[in-house]
């Protein structure tokens, strides 16, 4: 008899489970303070790439400028 009681409570729970999973699914996919942090990072890191190849060209042109 207590076979039967416990079977049936599986079958309930199959939605709340499902629910679960997909709520912790949705809150596995936002943005932490940490993924932040390597945004900007990364967005840094970019910025000082373009600036530093600025910086190059500008050079080079001043560096030709000075020959003529």
């Amino acid at each position: 008899m207590t076979h039967t009681a416990n079977h049936s409570i599986p079958e309930q729970g199959k939605f709340r489970r499902a629910l679960a999973t997909a709520w912790a699914f949705l809150q596995a996919m936002e943005s932490t303070g940490f993924d932040y942090t390597l945004d900007r990072i990364e967005r840094l890191e970019q910025e000082v790439g373009r600036l530093k190849e600025e910086l190059r060209q500008s050079r080079d042109s001043t560096a030709v400028d000075a020959h003529k």
